[in-house]
């Protein structure tokens, strides 16, 4: 879990307007972040929001994550799909320091205010297709947890998401000490360099275990690392 002196509080995702419009929004950010670091092809230049059914499959995912969260289900179908949110407290009158927030603030009943700034999805048990093929890398066994998406809200001042992305992470390693597993995987984008994605997971604790490349229908191909992490 994020440490004590972090600014974030790490919460379930619901199938809310307010989540899905959240979700949505930060995978839109994403798209000029990836570009601004010379990797426009990972996820192409249309925004996700306005991506075919992307909106009902992020709702559908968000309503699965409500479910494993409130019957602690872990079905073949969702893999104990869960959604967690990071966010911080939001001064209710915010003064000239402070940079106006991009989205609609969470209000608690108490008349707290919270500044949604990035979110993680990962599933137990579970690998995607696309690692699965690889025949050649060590395919997980036993216990794990795969951390599938993590994105920070680059519409959000750098000053007010800095180090979401690290307690995001640190909360999926309590999550799956918790789960009883032992191991978090996940796979980055690129290949090694400067601008390559994964040494931030390294940072985090991550160490690379295999490489591959695979063709991709009328886009530029997918170079991947699959990396895990120890817990």
């Amino acid at each position: 879990m994020p440490s004590s002196s972090s600014p974030f509080i790490i919460r379930p995702a619901t199938p809310s307007p307010t989540d899905l419009t959240f979700l949505l929004s930060t995978y839109d950010s994403s798209l000029p972040f990836l570009t601004s670091i010379n990797n426009p092809h990972q996820w192409g230049s249309i925004p996700f929001s306005q991506r075919g059914d992307f909106p009902t499959d992020t709702l559908t995912e968000l309503q699965s994550s409500e479910e494993n969260r409130l019957t602690d289900t872990n079905t073949s179908t969702t893999n104990n799909l869960r959604i967690f949110i990071a966010e911080r407290e939001y001064p209710s009158h915010p003064d000239d320091h402070i940079p106006l927030p991009p989205s609609t603030l969470r209000t608690t009943p108490n008349d707290k205010h919270f500044l949604p700034v990035g979110f993680v999805q990962v599933r137990e048990d579970w690998v995607p297709g696309y690692v699965k093929a690889q025949t050649h890398l060590p395919i997980p066994e036993g216990g794990w947890v795969y951390l599938e998406v993590i994105i920070t809200d680059s519409r959000v001042e750098s000053e007010l998401r800095q180090g979401a992305g690290r307690a995001l992470i640190d909360w999926v390693r309590e999550f799956t000490r918790n789960r009883g597993k032992g191991v978090v995987w996940v796979d980055s984008w690129g290949e090694v360099g400067e601008d390559w994605l994964g040494g931030y997971y390294e940072e985090q604790g991550f160490r690379a275990v295999g490489e591959w490349s695979h063709e991709r229908v009328g886009k530029t191909p997918w170079v991947g690392m699959l990396m895990k992490m120890d817990v």
